[in-house]
């Protein structure tokens, strides 16, 4: 790709806007509009009442931590080493990308509660992905633009989803000042190799934008609890943006959204947007 061009791409796709101040409170809406442009509600818990509890652990995006918000929780609230977009083409955005996924993720789960959603079951090239990515719309879900589903029969190329697998719940995101980060007790405080990330907390007086999680214990990575993750994902146009990692697999569900990029997002690309095994997923040995 020419460098001009990638540059523009790169440019357009960092400025999209990708939070919304409104309060995550019932379903989000999942109009057309909505799935073309996924923000990500606000997190409705009072961040002066949080308590961090233990770290547990930290990569190239960020780092995690086990907290709770008054008597509610546990949960995990994740916090990104980069507040701003990256200026390299090329580099993504983990808080975008993270963000967009969680909001589409749920607007799907509200799509599919409405009305079973119809998509192609063997998407096999891009317009196929973005068929079936919007067919979670709420102009596709509604009685008045498609007939009765629920008596469907799905072809050999069709499937009905009516519900999604067990995807880790978010509850938005927070804004949290940098005073919390700097009056963390040393065995609470983030670590990393990389001490320009590290100031990334401790000297942005704007605050840093986090979001939280539902905690998922550790488990077993049931083969076939897998494998209706990764299909799903894959009939709803999300691509793995790298190798899968079975680190990020706890009891069958997928806890980093940084792995998975929507058929909108940045760097989306058709050579990885294939379904895999279960094994190819949890052996870290990527696709056929």
């Amino acid at each position: 790709m020419d460098r001009i061009v990638a540059e523009h791409i790169h440019e357009r796709a960092m400025s999209t806007i990708f939070l919304n101040e409104k309060l995550m409170k019932g379903p989000p809406r999942f109009r057309e509009a909505d799935l073309k442009d996924p923000r990500l509600r606000h997190c409705a818990f009072d961040p002066e009442t949080i308590v961090f509890e233990a770290r547990i652990g930290g990569g190239k995006d960020g780092y995690v931590w086990r907290v709770k918000f008054g008597d509610e929780g546990p949960f995990v609230l994740k916090v990104f080493w980069d507040q701003v977009p990256p200026i390299k083409a090329g580099d993504y955005y983990s808080m975008q990308r993270e963000c967009q996924n969680a909001a589409i993720l749920q607007m799907m789960e509200a799509a599919v509660a409405t009305k079973p959603v119809l998509v192609n079951a063997r998407p096999e090239t891009k317009q196929a992905a973005i068929w079936n990515y919007l067919s979670f719309s709420e102009e596709n879900c509604s009685p008045r633009y498609t007939r009765d589903l629920s008596e469907a029969v799905a072809g050999p190329r069709t499937r009905l989803i009516s519900s999604l697998p067990r995807m880790t719940k978010c509850y938005g995101w927070l804004k949290l000042p940098n005073e919390i980060w700097i009056d963390l007790p040393p065995h609470l405080q983030a670590v990393n190799e990389d001490p320009r990330k590290l100031r990334t907390l401790f000297e942005n007086h704007m605050g840093c934008v986090a979001v939280i999680y539902e905690l998922v214990e550790e488990g077993e990575n049931e083969i076939d609890t897998v494998e209706d993750v990764d299909t799903f994902l894959w009939h709803a146009g999300f691509a793995y943006a790298v190798d899968p990692h079975p680190k990020n697999w706890k009891s069958g569900v997928l806890v980093d959204h940084s792995e998975i990029v929507h058929i909108r997002g940045y760097k989306w690309n058709m050579e990885d947007y294939i379904g895999r095994t279960a094994e190819q997923i949890l052996e870290g040995d990527g696709a056929e």
